[in-house]
């Protein structure tokens, strides 16, 4: 059983604003070794993210740009089984920022502790990071990419799977696989951007209620966007001829051959539940 767990958080909605970086290292299903680091994203911070993982412009002044991190962060990576929690986001942040400094990804294959969660215990009530540890007994005082990497091997001590592909691509036939299919988030894995007020919620728990769904949350219309979250009042105002900047850009997107969907408030809420 050998994995790299991998946690990133960002300064801002750009994913190539890195601001720290956790790994852990597991060999023959046993943690050999852990780097947790800063990273300065020459870049502000904004109040969103910073209320999410509590890092600010002034704790990463001193810290290594991400293109000074590059060799080490290739060196953990590269040849590697890579696993993070909402793997599509983190994959996608990698690249961006690599592409920012006109450097190579790491050449590694990634699996998601979230749809290994779901898949093995499929009636949960949610699977955020520290809910899925919770409910394996991990301590949650560990840093998340410890966590990931506990869970990963909790489960595979559980189902008693020692290969990390064997365990990623099994199904772990049974009988609540139905439960699962049934019950997987709407939003798992997908970018969602809001546009305008919404009613009964901020911006902000709109935007944590998404990610404890396995979603992403992103402040910015692009090619990568899947939905984009309409207001009651961004529909009126769009009816009287002044529609958004992110409306307008998502409509240009659609017309170019892009598959963003829009989406008024109504269905994402219930879709949410």
């Amino acid at each position: 059983m050998d994995f790299v767990a991998i946690d990133i958080e960002t300064a801002n909605q750009w994913r190539d604003s890195i601001c720290s970086i956790g790994l852990v290292k597991v060999v023959n299903g046993e943690i050999q070794d852990t780097l947790y680091t800063y990273i300065n994203p020459e870049q502000p911070f904004d109040e969103y993210h910073t209320h999410q993982h509590g890092l600010t412009a002034e704790m990463v002044q001193h810290a290594p740009t991400f293109k000074e991190f590059y060799p080490t962060l290739c060196r953990w990576l590269n040849n590697q089984f890579v696993v993070a929690h909402y793997v599509k986001y983190d994959e996608n942040v990698i690249q961006e920022s690599c592409e920012s400094i006109q450097q190579l990804s790491p050449y590694c294959r990634y699996g998601c502790s979230f749809e290994l969660a779901q898949k093995a215990f499929p009636n949960l009530s949610n699977y955020k990071l520290t809910s899925v540890a919770s409910n394996l007994s991990i301590p949650l005082s560990m840093e998340n990419a410890d966590l990931i990497a506990s869970i990963v091997l909790t489960i595979s001590k559980m189902k008693n799977i020692q290969q990390i592909n064997r365990l990623f691509n099994s199904t772990f036939e049974n009988s609540q696989n139905v439960t699962l299919s049934m019950n997987a988030p709407f939003f798992k894995g997908k970018t969602v951007v809001f546009t305008g007020g919404l009613q009964g919620m901020t911006r902000s728990s709109a935007a944590q209620k998404l990610r404890q769904a396995g979603g992403i949350f992103s402040n910015i219309v692009s090619k990568q966007t899947n939905y984009l979250v309409i207001s009651r009042n961004s529909i009126e105002h769009s009816e009287s001829g002044h529609k958004s900047s992110k409306f307008q850009k998502a409509e240009h997107l659609i017309a170019t051959g892009h598959s963003i969907q829009l989406m008024h408030e109504e269905l994402f809420i219930e879709k949410l539940k």
